[in-house]
């Protein structure tokens, strides 16, 4: 269970952590913030002219920076499509601002992913959300030029360097944060495997069912009663068990469909048995991350020698997330490995030409050859008999 902070609390470390780094294999969360004692913030801020800023709910927070706006958020309800494996990890790569259809952290969090998205999306047919999302506010930073900071740029390793590379990684993260939204979501993920035989609408019919049910506050604990017959056949298939970190996450697989359902809710309380109205009430005083949005670090990185290294870097880092603390090691196998000469590197000029002979050569100084003189017949050659050592004196 993540550690729950005041509305204030949060408020003012969701403005700290503007400008600060952030690795985007990991699950949104502000104490992953990369934070650091002396500076905390990778980009340059102007940090001379603040001005106090209130948020709703009546939370001031003093001397912000003006290169930080803040914005009131909104209440909305979201369903998505049925997507693919693929469709759906680029969607919510959308949400926070990155490119491709890597999975993130966020998205293997949501839906109780490996983390191994190969063989993950091999398992996933389809995939599709329902949700309620209240963003009470949103911190972001003014779109203008952006400069890294130089201590940052003086730790970008400037060669092929795998223990430097992971350091870096492991003290910077991946991204810069640009924007966090703050509030509460109460959202139910729906997982359809390739063994299901049901139909896209099928799926999104039965999502949207269970998602009216939960919202709409009537029967909150039967809002997933259609799965919970199949509650004991849940813990008989073992691949197919559901792992749960946060007390506030509610799940069933439903085994003749071969679908799973997950229920979470971020911000707000966490106690079980909270009918959905309940819980709303309950966000403004315990606001979470909700979503985040970044730009890349290596495109703060232009002109910078090393930057290539470490774009490689990063995108093996995110495409195969091997452990932060294992990543050096990963890096030194990715080193190139050269079987022939590169062009060029041949030496120039007359060489000493190996001169061959179609004959046998002999050296009074080479090994001694024995010749075996009994007569062989080729009609019953043996080649145990065709050289043969003397024997021993």
């Amino acid at each position: 269970m993540a550690l729950k902070l005041p509305a204030a609390e949060a408020a003012k470390v969701a403005i700290q952590s503007i400008g600060c780094g952030y690795d985007i294999s990991l699950d949104l969360r502000l104490k992953y913030c990369k934070s650091h004692p002396s500076n905390s913030r990778l980009i340059e801020i102007d940090e001379n002219e603040g001005r106090e800023v209130v948020l709703p709910g009546g939370i001031s927070i003093p001397n912000v920076s003006k290169s930080i706006k803040c914005d009131k958020g909104e209440h909305t309800r979201f369903r998505s499509d049925v997507l693919s494996f693929q469709q759906m990890s680029e969607q919510f790569n959308q949400e926070v601002s990155v490119n491709g259809k890597i999975p993130s952290g966020l998205f293997n969090t949501m839906f109780e992913f490996s983390g191994s998205w190969q063989k993950d999306a091999a398992y996933t047919k389809t995939l599709a959300f329902d949700g309620v999302f209240i963003t009470l506010y949103s911190v972001a930073l003014e779109k203008s030029q952006m400069v890294l900071c130089d201590y940052v740029k003086k730790e970008v390793p400037s060669t092929w360097d795998p223990a430097a590379l992971a350091r870096f990684i492991e003290k910077f993260g991946t991204h810069v944060i640009v924007g966090i939204k703050m509030g509460g979501k109460d959202v139910i993920y729906m997982k359809q495997q390739h063994s299901s035989s049901l139909l896209p609408a099928d799926v999104q019919k039965r999502l949207k069912t269970m998602a009216d049910k939960r919202f709409s506050g009537a029967n909150e604990q039967g809002g997933i009663e259609s799965q919970q017959a199949h509650q004991n056949e849940k813990f008989e298939i073992r691949e197919h068990r559901l792992r749960f970190a946060d007390p506030n996450i509610s799940g069933s697989y439903a085994h003749k469909e071969d679908t799973v359902c997950i229920c979470k809710r971020r911000g707000g309380s966490d106690s079980r048995g909270l009918m959905h109205n309940q819980w709303l009430q309950s966000v403004d005083q315990e606001p979470d991350v909700i979503s985040m949005s970044f730009i890349p670090i290596t495109s703060l990185l232009n002109g910078i020698s090393g930057s290539g290294f470490l774009s490689h870097a990063i995108n093996l880092y995110l495409r195969y997330k091997p452990p932060i603390e294992e990543l050096h090691q990963f890096l030194e196998f990715q080193l190139p490995r050269q079987w022939a000469p590169v062009f060029g590197d041949l030496p120039l000029g007359p060489q000493r030409r190996h001169l061959s002979f179609p004959s046998l050569q002999f050296s009074l100084l080479g090994p001694r050859l024995y010749v075996n003189t009994t007569p062989v017949s080729s009609l019953n050659f043996n080649t145990s008999i065709f050289y043969r050592r003397p024997a021993m004196e």
